[in-house]
């Protein structure tokens, strides 16, 4: 991969990402709560209030950061950014699996058999 930008260590070094990981956190258990698969988060069957605020916080979070990164480190690819961000994030997908796996669900909100 060769060397990291200086963003990326400052990343590895500081944590500015720690809010959002805590979010994204809440958000992993409400997707299970919901009973929802990876399959469903591409297009949610329904919205439910809690996750429409954690996604809307998440977003937030991350305009505020990459916002931090850009006024320390100049201009920041986007994708770069968003690739990097999502390998830190990561880690929560393997903690917190979806209990349905790639079940697919319906949209009527009963149970997948």
């Amino acid at each position: 991969m060769g060397k990291k930008k200086a963003w990326m260590k400052y990343m590895d070094e500081i944590h500015p990402e720690s809010e959002l990981d805590a979010v994204y956190r809440k958000l992993r258990h409400s997707f299970n709560r919901e009973g929802w698969s990876e399959e469903d988060l591409e297009r949610p069957p329904y919205y439910p209030q809690d996750i429409m605020t954690y996604y809307q916080k998440i977003s937030n979070l991350v305009n505020e950061l990459k916002s931090e990164l850009k006024s320390y480190f100049g201009n920041i690819d986007n994708e770069e950014f968003t690739d990097y961000l999502h390998s830190k994030l990561k880690h929560l997908d393997l903690e917190i699996p979806l209990e349905n796996g790639n079940i697919k669900r319906n949209n009527s909100r009963d149970e997948d058999y």
